[in-house]
């Protein structure tokens, strides 16, 4: 199969319109998207990724008029999107138009993204378009542009070129059915920014890491009910001490890396690249470009990094991933959940 790869937003906005797939890029991460009003194509995405048919898709709208037009919104719904939208926030709503994908549900998840110029290519195709998250199923969601293309072109039938992923985790998914608003996926929006509006606001316990919990249900939102977000490689979430300290003993640095804030002595002295540099015919290919150790300085930096640095880690063949807690405050809620989510056993 040809991939088209274009910054056209007409010539990609024709594809969506012809039961294609396409990638595209949001500000949270990339989407594998088809339209909403087409069942066949829509099914295609599930195919393309290797996803569970019981994990919903995201449509994603233009506006908040297109929204109220697909789905009963209300005055709080309203409220919500005028206050965090377009931006990384879905909302479970109950649909007015029946036909929309996928028709077994009364429920659509909807969102507005950030990027004008995405909003502007949703628009020529009609709208709305349906995506996950562009990855294989139970994998890092993609952040990166080069990633995309290694991994879906010839898969895919276009992907479109535009402002790449900055919050670097998916959006935060509320539900307004029900007789509660229930937080289901945390993100960049805490929950108790949306408190504000949303006192009731029921959360969960988000950071439940049994296989048991919502096996039993047919979820309303993706990241619910699947393992996600996990590398290749063992993914351990350490404390600080727990961090710093595995500097020192029971990790090969040849095949382990670091992501968090704390940067130990022998990285700041440079001793863990010479240990890299001594040995291994691998490092001569230019294994040493790949650096081990990622410094970040807040939540949403770490969590901007986060999926690339795992992908990156998976090119190198890299066995354990040690990433230091996040810290409290604000980017705490959803960064905690995607490492929780990635350190969980396969």
């Amino acid at each position: 199969m040809k991939t088209l790869i274009s910054s056209d937003v007409s010539l990609l906005a024709n594809l969506i319109q012809e039961g294609k797939v396409v990638i595209f890029p949001t500000e949270t991460v990339y989407g594998i998207g088809a339209s909403t009003k087409n069942e066949v194509a829509c099914l295609r995405v599930y195919e393309i990724k290797g996803r569970p048919k019981d994990n919903p898709l995201i449509a994603h709208f233009p506006s908040i008029e297109s929204i109220e037009d697909a789905c009963v919104l209300g005055d709080l719904g309203r409220k919500l999107l005028e206050k965090f939208s377009p931006g990384p926030l879905t909302l479970i709503l109950s649909k007015k138009d029946k036909s929309l994908f996928p028709k077994e549900l009364d429920t659509l998840a909807v969102r507005i993204p950030k990027n004008p110029v995405i909003r502007e290519w949703i628009r020529l195709t009609g709208g709305p378009v349906s995506a996950p998250s562009a990855n294989l199923s139970g994998r890092p969601s993609l952040t990166k542009l080069t990633d995309v293309v290694r991994y879906f072109e010839g898969k895919v039938d276009g992907i479109l070129i535009a402002e790449e992923p900055s919050f670097g985790i998916e959006s935060t998914v509320v539900s307004l059915v029900g007789e509660h608003p229930t937080l289901l996926r945390p993100g960049s929006i805490e929950s108790e920014e949306l408190k504000t509006f949303l006192p009731d606001l029921v959360v969960p316990n988000l950071f439940e890491t049994s296989p048991a919990r919502s096996l039993s249900t047919v979820p309303l939102s993706p990241g619910t009910k699947y393992k996600h977000y996990a590398p290749s490689a063992h993914v351990i979430l350490a404390s600080t001490d727990e961090f710093i300290h595995s500097f020192q003993v029971g990790f090969d640095p040849k095949e382990t890396a670091w992501i968090g804030f704390s940067c130990p002595e022998k990285v700041r002295k440079g001793k863990l690249t010479q240990d890299l540099e001594k040995t291994s015919a691998k490092e001569e290919e230019g294994f040493t470009k790949f650096d081990h150790f990622s410094i970040v300085s807040t939540n949403e930096e770490y969590a901007s990094k986060l999926y690339a640095f795992f992908e990156a880690c998976d090119l190198f063949n890299i066995q354990t991933i040690v990433c230091e807690a996040p810290k409290p405050g604000r980017g705490w809620e959803g960064l905690r959940n995607r490492l929780e989510k990635a350190a969980q056993k396969k």
